[in-house]
């Protein structure tokens, strides 16, 4: 791969490729040790505040778990089960009808946190009454469904029912009611003032994961989302996290490369290289020179001079050697009769003056062979 030339192509470079290594460990460092996220009482929450322990703790125990990002309705709430909505308060009125719908179909709905305008929807009456100065451990005072197997419940402390109404209290505190159920249709109900008993931080304390599995029941658990901030995932949506950074990376990766293998600014390399004109050519044309003009011996004087050089330092001659040691010396370095008898004399014909050539070019390296078939190419070329 062919780096740029330029220094500020090279650090720019340098610079765009550190930031992709940087996003790829960064990936590799998160996907191995995922740090805590998510917001407070949804599924997704990884955080202390957050609700993924009860989700794994229920896929742990076989029941089918799944986080609803559709607003809850009736296609949304076919099924039966249970449906857990925690500090819920962008629930809007519609939603609660439905969750009211599914409870009455037999289903069982679990709200926890504070209250709000939705809950007199959801019970179809006066809510309890709510003070966020909450017990910090509850017992159970009756016997339900959604307290099997709960005797003490350690809290955060920070809600409780100050006037539990009609309703049926199942887990209480010194200081006010933690847990409240009432019947729906075919259904219940559970309210819970205070949702950190089944937050991440709390989960292990006291007898809070067994809570946690009475009030899934026999499932399926669904996990309410949409108020939390999610929505349908679709397109690009839909993938996690990891596989956009990984895309984001493939892409600076293909940008680096087109960088790296483009072709660089200035003018366009030609295809094929422009080759001189054929050597016969500019043969015929001095030799029809040198014809007209009579004088070979003039024209051809520097290609003996030339050759005699090279000659000279093969045989140790010097430039007052007679002609006999010139032509012996031709004979003795492999050149031809005619071309040791061309550097011992002068150059009266054009056969003298060919040999002239051929002897120079044998001097330099070049076979006989090799001109004979370059000229042999040129005569094919020529029209």
């Amino acid at each position: 791969m062919r780096l740029p030339r330029s220094l500020a192509g090279r650090a720019g470079l340098a610079v765009l490729t550190l930031l992709i290594a940087l996003n790829l460990l960064g990936a590799v460092v998160d996907a191995l040790t995922p740090s805590p996220s998510g917001p407070a009482s949804s599924s997704f929450g990884t955080k202390a505040e957050g609700l993924a322990a009860w989700a794994a703790l229920a896929e742990r125990e076989g029941l089918r778990v799944r986080a609803l990002r559709d607003p809850p309705s009736d296609e949304s709430l076919s099924g039966g089960g249970t449906v857990a909505v925690m500090d819920a308060a962008r629930l809007t009125g519609d939603e609660a009808r439905a969750l009211r719908a599914f409870a009455e179909r037999g289903g069982r709905v679990v709200a926890g946190g504070p209250p709000g305008g939705w809950t007199r929807t959801l019970l179809d009456g006066d809510p309890p009454r709510w003070e966020d100065d909450g017990p910090e451990t509850a017992r159970t005072v009756a016997a339900a469904p959604e307290s099997a197997g709960v005797r003490r419940v350690r809290t955060a402390g920070d809600g409780r029912w100050a006037r539990g109404g009609p309703h049926q209290r199942v887990l209480a505190g010194d200081e006010g009611t933690l847990l409240v159920v009432t019947s729906a249709g075919r259904g219940r109900i559970a309210l819970l003032a205070d949702s950190s008993p089944l937050q991440n931080r709390l989960l292990g304390e006291a007898d809070n994961a067994a809570l946690a599995l009475a009030l899934s029941g026999r499932g399926p658990l669904t996990f309410v989302e949409n108020v939390h901030g999610y929505g349908p995932a679709r397109g690009l949506a839909a993938l996690p996290a990891r596989f956009g950074w990984a895309l984001i990376g493939l892409a600076l990766a293909a940008l680096v490369f087109m960088v790296a293998r483009g072709r660089r600014l200035g003018p366009p390399e030609p295809e094929r290289r422009d080759l001189p004109p054929p050597r016969r050519a500019y043969v015929d044309a001095l030799a029809a020179t040198m014809a007209r003009g009579k004088q070979r011996e003039e024209g051809v004087a520097p290609v003996r001079a030339e050759a005699r050089r090279r000659l000279a330092r093969r045989a140790g001659l010097g430039p007052q050697a007679r002609p006999t040691a010139w032509h012996d010396a031709a004979l003795a370095a492999g050149l031809e009769e005619d071309e040791a008898r061309a550097l011992s004399g002068r150059a009266d014909d054009d056969a003298t003056v060919v040999a002239t050539g051929r002897a120079l070019a044998a001097l330099t390296g070049a076979s006989r062979d090799t001109i004979r078939d370059a000229m042999r190419e040129d005569d094919a070329g020529a029209p």
